[in-house]
């Protein structure tokens, strides 16, 4: 046998043994990746009480109804729409948890009207709010009424429209 030959066979004889080895199987690696990919457990979140329920529900109408009741000019009449948001309101403070938070009820004027007669009539819009909340089950004890009359406008113009944005009464809320 030639020494190539020899050399020749040697190569192949390594090639193949180094191809065996690699070819083989390491059960410890298999097992170490199937351990890692375990399907992950989410958890369920609590089941909410009636209660807990009901808060959230009135939460988000608080949200959606805004803190704003909007009055028609020379009015202190409270509208349904207004009323509606005074019942998401009235729900919340009436609740025993609640009994410590005050709202402040500030009535606002357009800038119509003397000074003297716009600050009547917002001090009238602001207890037609806490009459409907106290009916509503809120107690007086939570709600404050001020009035600002034509003092603090939200809308600068001199038009219907800034007008019947200066209508209005706020509920604010303190602690």
């Amino acid at each position: 046998m030639s020494i190539v030959k020899f050399g020749k066979s040697v190569v192949i004889v390594a090639s193949a043994t180094l191809l065996f080895a690699c070819a083989g199987s390491n059960t410890d690696d298999e097992q170490q990746v199937v351990e890692t990919v375990k399907p992950a457990v989410v958890p369920t979140p609590p089941t909410k009480t009636p209660e807990e329920l009901a808060a959230e529900a009135n939460a988000a109408a608080r949200e959606a109804a805004g803190t704003t009741v909007y009055f028609e000019l020379d009015e202190d009449v409270v509208s349904s729409k207004g009323r509606a948001v005074l019942e998401a309101h009235a729900w919340f403070l009436s609740q025993a948890e609640n009994s410590g938070i005050v709202v402040t009820v500030d009535g606002h004027c357009d800038e119509r009207g003397t000074p003297a007669y716009n600050l009547a009539l917002g001090e009238r819009r602001s207890k037609a709010v806490a009459q409907i909340l106290m009916s509503y089950g809120v107690s007086s004890s939570q709600i404050k009424t001020v009035s600002h009359g034509e003092q603090e406008p939200v809308a600068m113009g001199h038009d219907e429209a800034s007008w019947s944005q200066n209508r209005r009464a706020v509920l604010d809320y303190t602690e």
